[in-house]
């Protein structure tokens, strides 16, 4: 008879330091604990896939698969939707008298995996399987910050923050980080000492782990375009190290795209590798006065607005289809095919747009000021569906993330919640002067465009060999937009 042991399910957690699921059922088991991830294979066939987001995604699976086995437990990779994955494990252990006695995982606020884990949670109860779930990548759940009844959410990013800190400054929040903090100590601590941590393996309950996880990888790196980057919570803190020092600067230099002046914690917040908590707690962020603009205050709040797009995807789920905004759910848009494959390729004849798309296509990461602007470009100049720039951005982003992806584009487009204006328009060519005044970052990307003079860059370039003129008018495109928009 095998004595009690737990099954973690990983999903966006993809790590062992400061997860509290993982740790809660190492603890009530005694340390004999066992890992699953569930792959569905139709995921492969999915519109908004990525093959370079998806091996930055299977290269932290293997580090993670790698690291438990390190510490004396294991991570069996099933390439199978989760109910068929569970049903015939739970099958095979029932029959070699060996079911769990408890199944914990870290909730997910995205609209399919709801309905998923509910489904999961049902079938694990019909086996008598014990299960626990628990909060991760969102510090504080949409439950916990309402209006007048808890099932009324804000709209508006400016209460919902007021509301969120009051939130943040309880002990129970600030004890939430303190224990994924604590896991950095586990990080420290000499292999030898962590080597039987945990107490159990797949094999030791009869199942043997097929190593697809490398099979994926070396099928998916046949059609890889971009350097990968490091994965894994060492290679987020080893950023997060470098940011540290830009930290005080952050407010004056984020917006300047030539500047290595963000943390690129997206990349690994999408999958768990490290979480808000954990980057609050690194980083020595606390609550700040309303008026305090300092770069601390200012990476906090952009956090929270992170958390706000979670917290409107978990009450309106709809905004994953359509406008938050109703009135703005059938604009008539122009989705002239061309342009948007010109926006798509970078050239369009606008330099910052092509610079920021090439960006993405050879790098998988776009500076966020440059989002804004190919975003509005896209929505305002070419008349183009925010959807379709959104579904690009999932198809391309290392940091592809349903709910700051959804709120970002419809940010732009003025469709969102707490959106700007639908009359407010960037003007590609102020924003090219203002945050690229050198052309730096136009130069790095648009390298034929690198003899030119810094002011050459930020007006109409109509007679370059190299270079296309701009495909619209901004002045003129900008006045269609806000017929548009009015229903005109």
């Amino acid at each position: 008879m095998v004595e009690n042991y737990g099954i973690h399910w990983f999903r966006r957690d993809l790590r062992v330091a400061g997860n509290n699921a993982l740790q809660q059922n190492w603890k009530e088991n005694n340390g004999r604990v066992v890992g699953v991830f569930c792959f569905d294979r139709a995921f492969l066939a999915r519109p908004d896939f990525s093959v370079n987001r998806f091996q930055l995604f299977i290269n932290t699976l293997i580090g993670l698969q790698e690291e438990l086995r390190e510490i004396g437990s294991d991570l069996l990779f099933l390439d199978v939707g989760p109910e068929k994955a569970f049903k015939d494990l739970l099958s095979k252990l029932k029959e070699k008298g060996s079911l769990p006695r408890l199944f914990t995982c870290n909730r997910d606020y995205e609209p399919f995996s709801r309905v998923r884990d509910k489904s999961i949670s049902e079938l694990m109860k019909a086996y008598e399987v014990k299960v626990q779930t628990y909060r991760d990548h969102l510090l504080i759940e949409p439950h916990e910050v309402f209006r007048s009844k808890v099932t009324e959410g804000y709209k508006v990013f400016t209460p919902f923050s007021r509301k969120w800190l009051e939130a943040f400054r309880k002990d129970d929040v600030q004890n939430r980080i303190k224990i994924q903090a604590k896991g950095f100590e586990y990080l420290n601590l000499p292999k030898k000492s962590v080597k039987n941590l945990f107490k159990m393996t797949w094999l030791d309950l009869g199942i043997k782990s097929v190593d697809n996880l490398e099979k994926y990888s070396k099928e998916n790196k046949k059609n890889v375009d971009i350097e990968i980057p490091e994965c894994g919570l060492r290679a987020a803190l080893k950023k997060l190290d470098e940011f540290k020092d830009k930290l005080d600067e952050y407010k004056n230099k984020r917006d300047i795209p030539s500047v290595l002046g963000t943390s690129k914690m997206s990349m690994f917040l999408k999958n768990g590798s490290i979480t808000t908590s954990q980057i609050i707690y690194y980083l020595g962020l606390n609550f700040y006065e309303k008026k305090d603009d300092s770069g601390k205050a200012t990476y906090f709040k952009e956090i929270i607005w992170r958390e706000f797009y979670y917290h409107v995807l978990y009450r309106w789920p709809q905004v994953e289809h359509t406008a938050f905004q109703p009135k703005y759910s059938d604009l008539k848009w122009g989705n002239n095919k061309k342009w948007f494959e010109k926006w798509k390729k970078g050239k369009t004849g606008f330099p910052i747009v092509d610079a920021g798309m090439r960006e993405l296509k050879q790098t998988g990461w776009m500076h966020n000021r440059v989002r804004m602007i190919v975003a509005s470009f896209l929505t305002k100049d070419l008349l183009i569906d925010w959807k379709w720039g959104e579904q690009y951005f999932m198809d391309t982003l290392l940091d592809g993330d349903l709910a700051p992806n959804n709120g970002g584009w419809q940010w732009a487009a003025s469709t969102g919640c707490d959106a700007q204006p639908y009359f407010r328009i960037f003007n590609p060519w102020s924003q090219s002067k203002r945050f690229d005044p050198d052309g730096e970052y136009i130069k790095k990307y648009v390298p034929e465009l690198s003899t030119l003079e810094a002011k050459k860059l930020h007006v109409p370039i109509l007679d370059h060999p190299d270079y296309p003129p701009p495909i619209v008018e901004h002045s003129v495109q900008r006045q269609l937009a806000l017929k548009m928009y009015k229903f005109e």
